[in-house]
């Protein structure tokens, strides 16, 4: 058994995980007036309801209220 750093060297497989909000043109720019919302002041359970109800966003209230505080500018 190696260290967890030769591990990582050695295995190259990566996950392949992108963001909702990167994996199209349409949902970065949802995203991206989202956050302009929530920095204008707009309440976040209103972001949540239209990114879920308008845009087909899949992701959880608790992730996105997190993911705009955590990029916001606020």
């Amino acid at each position: 058994m190696g260290t967890l750093n030769e591990f990582a060297k050695a295995n190259k497989t990566r996950s392949g995980y992108k963001a909702w909000r990167e994996k199209t043109p349409e949902n970065k720019e949802a995203w991206s007036e989202a956050l302009s919302g929530y920095e204008s002041g707009l309440d976040v359970s209103t972001i949540v309801r239209w990114l879920k109800q308008e845009k087909n966003c899949p992701l959880s209230y608790h992730t996105i209220r997190t993911q705009l505080h955590d990029l916001s500018n606020k």
